[in-house]
């Protein structure tokens, strides 16, 4: 049972995991407690309510707490499945790369790992499709069905093609933080529509556009982050492991295009990512706290990320680039739960 615990990479799933809570309560949640103090600020008496949509002049989440942490469910099994599919399909190289970490075909026999990828999955699936039925979105149960169908795409195919597997994993990835700003953004925008009309502190008539449109370019914002980042670390990874991938008949951007090209298409992708952070930070984000927050916990990071890559020559090289990156991106998610700060 703890050999096929492993298979599912539980840390993997617990940052999936943080990274939904952040978006909800850290992006969603900050912006709606700014929102709530700037509202407060134009009430006659802060006891009595401003808008008849908003009581007690309090912003609060209009999609329900069980069914977003049924969505969490949902993601994080559906992720497992397909971790466990990839060891699956991932045997002959594993035995090349790292060959103590084997786990299919030794603690977990092949028929029970593929059993149990079909288990998690169906019940994420299922879960998916429960979510967006009752939150009112069915067009959202593509999601959960998507993500299934492009993890064994991906694992019995793609990802031994040059450049598709690696840019359909960025996009898995982009979606985690992008499912939770497509359930929780129309449920606040149908809890309190677009515009309220109130008395104002000083007497007069307040007539308020409600800024929810705002929270798209943050959703946004992280998922492209994630999707840059992702697409950095999957050509870490396929330099690490070239070797095995070598062996296995992978066509991945290392072996087609050699690690020169695969070293400077990565540092390509950092650029591109360090760039759009600074002009992020100089032209929305000007505060103190942002300034040191994006430049001394992404941006040197990610320089450190670029640097290990370009001088890197073996596998644990190329690891230790990866586990920079990682620390950069987890950074940068937890700068979700700093969004007043931010703001």
């Amino acid at each position: 049972m703890l050999a096929f615990l492993r298979l599912t990479r539980p840390l993997n799933l617990l940052i999936i995991a943080f990274t939904m809570v952040a978006m909800r309560y850290g992006v969603v949640g900050g912006f709606l407690a700014v929102s709530t103090d700037e509202l407060q600020t134009l009430a006659m008496d802060p006891a009595a309510t401003l808008f008849q949509q908003v009581p007690g002049n309090t912003f609060a989440h209009g999609f329900p707490a069980l069914l977003f942490w049924l969505l969490v469910l949902s993601t994080v099994l559906i992720a497992a499945g397909g971790n466990v599919l990839n060891d699956y399909f991932d045997t002959r190289t594993d035995r090349v790369n790292k060959p103590d970490a084997v786990i299919v075909g030794r603690s977990v026999n092949r028929r029970a790992a593929m059993l149990g990828h079909w288990v998690l999955t169906a019940i994420g699936v299922a879960i998916g499709l429960l979510v967006a039925w009752r939150g009112g979105q069915p067009r959202l149960a593509a999601i959960p069905l998507f993500a299934a169908f492009a993890l064994w795409a991906y694992n019995t195919r793609l990802k031994r093609t040059f450049l598709a597997g690696n840019g359909l994993v960025a996009v898995l990835v982009a979606l985690v933080p992008l499912t939770v700003g497509l359930y929780e953004i129309p449920a606040l925008q149908q809890m309190y529509g677009l515009k309220a009309t109130g008395t104002a502190i000083t007497g007069a008539p307040v007539e308020i556009e409600f800024g929810f449109h705002g929270l798209w370019a943050w959703t946004w914002g992280y998922t492209a982050f994630a999707f840059l980042t992702t697409l950095v670390r999957e050509l870490q990874k396929d330099m690490a492991d070239i070797k095995g991938d070598q062996a296995d008949g992978c066509r991945t951007v290392p072996i087609v295009m050699g690690i020169g090209w695969a070293k400077a298409i990565t540092l390509l992708y950092l650029a591109a990512t360090i760039i759009a952070l600074l002009i992020v930070r100089s032209r929305m984000l000007t505060g103190k706290f942002a300034y040191w927050y994006i430049g001394a916990g992404l941006v040197v990071p990610l320089l450190l990320s670029a640097g290990f890559t370009y001088g890197a020559s073996s596998r644990n090289q190329f690891l230790t680039a990866g586990n920079i990156l990682k620390l950069a991106m987890a950074i940068g998610v937890a700068s979700a739960f700093f969004m007043r700060q931010l703001l």
